[in-house]
């Protein structure tokens, strides 16, 4: 490997994991799984309903570990899973009244802080990062399906 560039992409890299630390922390903190974070980010992002599928494609995980995240928020009257009418095997992921509240207290605030961060800094940099951060992953994407 090229020496200029494996300090760099290991720098990337830690950065990458240090960024889903934070997240862990904050799901830990809640008494959550980080799926479980994420699902409900995603709901409440979303402003509504979702399908397990959607999510699935969206954040890209796969459904057996958003499945055993959902059972977890089932039991704790967060989300239900509701029949689409005219669709038997598809259901719609819905906020129960306690997971709406629940939401408010814990969802909120992540994204609140989210934006803060990110407001912080210029509208060129978040533009860059955005940018630089989908080139490089849609390059990598390709490089690893050509091995």
């Amino acid at each position: 490997m090229n020496p200029n560039i494996a300090d760099p992409l290991a720098e990337f890299n830690r950065l990458y994991k240090k960024l889903d630390e934070v997240y862990h922390q904050y799901a830990k903190r809640l008494g959550l799984s980080d799926m479980a974070l994420w699902l409900l980010y995603s709901l409440y992002e979303s402003g509504g309903p979702c399908t397990q599928r959607a999510f699935c494609a969206a954040w890209h995980y796969p459904p057996q570990t958003v499945n055993s995240a959902l059972k977890t928020l089932e039991k704790e009257g967060i989300i239900e899973r509701k029949a689409i009418p005219g669709n038997r095997k598809t259901k719609q992921l819905v906020l129960t009244q306690k997971g709406e509240a629940y939401m408010e207290s814990t969802i909120l605030p992540l994204m609140h802080a989210e934006q803060q961060a990110f407001q912080e800094m210029p509208l060129q940099e978040r533009a860059q990062l955005l940018s630089l951060t989908r080139k490089y992953i849609d390059l990598l994407d390709i490089k690893v399906k050509s091995q």
